[in-house]
């Protein structure tokens, strides 16, 4: 059961038992309250059976629901202390609850296992580990915003009005920003525009809006935030991670053009959010100085926590399960899978990718077992014959149009 539980559905086996002995049951009746907005009792508490109303002081309201064991609603009511919400029963409930400070003790172990110990200390750590919740609490709460580059509302604008582009055309550019292109599916998928089927890939998702709320999203978008940071390395971490997304949607769609069973557009999108969730981590990580001060542990934080991140983004942006197992799986050379699926695909661009710096330490594309569920030896990619070469011209208009050329 804790294994489909956020966020210890990514932790290793043998952490996830680690928390079995230290599970309680918890019940309460209809219209009870289970804990006050700035309390806290130092448990976390999953929905088991019955339905719970969270309520902020906003009046935001969520309904988290619980089916009985093989339903157990996969977030926690809240994760840390103080509350940032009221917990009310809606319905007679069972709550599974653990205790904060044991889930803090394991996540933690298992999270930073690469630091010797004499390289970080406990403040430091605790600092990757607050960033991580932060950002959880902001997800939860519908507080994360996902910054953009106002650069790109102006092309789409000028697209639209000046240059009477249609939805294809529109896609092309939007495509280059991954926040903001995550950001008009998840708008595609809501309630308001009929998103009871959702869209997973970008050009849908602007036939459904229409050229001119398009237009006024993004423009939204970018007004309200800044794809940039005030600390000159965070605001280079940026750079550095555009330039990589790019790079692996422009050989993902490359690859998907060759492969049976893969539409182009949609694992250039998977390439484009593979690394979503690095977005809010950088963003926020000015927060934390000892994070923004230090290079190697804010890399180590990123790592360790971008995964798990970026898949709570795109789950709540209502996106198919194969696109949220992407940010999860894009770094595990060695997974095993019972078939070829998109997370394959981005993570042989990114081998390809990472082949193209001299310092990477990762293994050869057949050395995975995803380039032989792929069938890539029968296209004759090999670590010697990549597909990067073809990709350059798609990379280069992409940089054409972030850049203005």
């Amino acid at each position: 059961m804790l294994e489909t539980l956020v966020p210890l559905r990514d932790l290793p086996e043998e952490a996830v038992r680690e928390l079995v002995d230290v599970v309680e049951l918890e019940d309460h009746a209809a219209r009870s309250v289970i804990f006050r907005q700035g309390g806290d009792d130092g448990w976390t508490r999953y929905v088991l059976s019955g339905a719970v109303v969270l309520v902020d002081d906003d009046g935001n309201r969520r309904t988290f629901t619980g089916t009985g064991n093989a339903g157990v609603y996969p977030e926690p009511l809240a994760l840390g202390g103080p509350f940032p919400h009221n917990a009310v029963a809606s319905t007679d409930v069972r709550l599974i609850r653990l205790p904060r400070q044991r889930v803090n003790e394991v996540m933690a172990a298992s999270r930073l296992p690469d630091y010797d110990v004499g390289e970080v200390s406990p403040q430091s750590g605790d600092a990757g580990e607050g960033l991580f919740y932060q950002l959880f609490e902001d997800l939860m709460g519908d507080r994360l915003d996902l910054p953009s580059m106002p650069d790109m509302a102006i092309k789409v604008r000028e697209a639209i009005e000046e240059h009477e582009a249609g939805a294809g055309e529109l896609a092309r550019i939007i495509q280059a920003d991954p926040a903001l292109a995550a950001r008009l599916i998840q708008t595609a998928n809501s309630a308001a525009f009929g998103g009871q089927t959702p869209v997973d890939s970008l050009a849908p998702a602007i036939t459904r809006l229409g050229l001119r709320t398009t237009r006024e999203v993004v423009v939204a978008v970018a007004l309200k935030s800044v794809f940039q940071s005030s600390h000159p390395l965070l605001n280079q971490r940026m750079t550095e991670l555009w330039m990589h997304s790019a790079l692996v949607a422009a050989i993902s769609q490359v690859m998907a053009q060759r492969l049976r069973g893969f539409d182009s557009g949609r694992a250039l999108l998977a390439g484009l959010v593979h690394d979503i969730g690095v977005i809010p981590m950088l963003t926020n990580a000015g927060d934390y100085p000892e994070l923004a001060n230090n290079p190697m542990l804010l890399q180590q934080t990123i790592a360790a926590y971008r995964g798990q991140v970026g898949a709570m983004i795109l789950r709540r942006w209502n996106f198919p399960d194969d696109m949220v197992n992407v940010p999860l799986a894009a770094e595990e050379w060695h997974r095993q899978a019972d078939a070829a699926d998109y997370a394959d695909l981005v993570m042989l661009a990114q081998l390809q990718a990472l082949s193209e710096e001299p310092m990477a330490e990762v293994p050869g594309l057949s050395e995975t077992s995803a380039y032989h569920r792929l069938g890539l030896e029968k296209l004759g990619v090999t670590e010697g014959a990549s597909i990067i070469a073809e990709a350059r011209e798609e990379i280069a208009e992409a940089q054409k149009i972030l850049l203005g050329h």
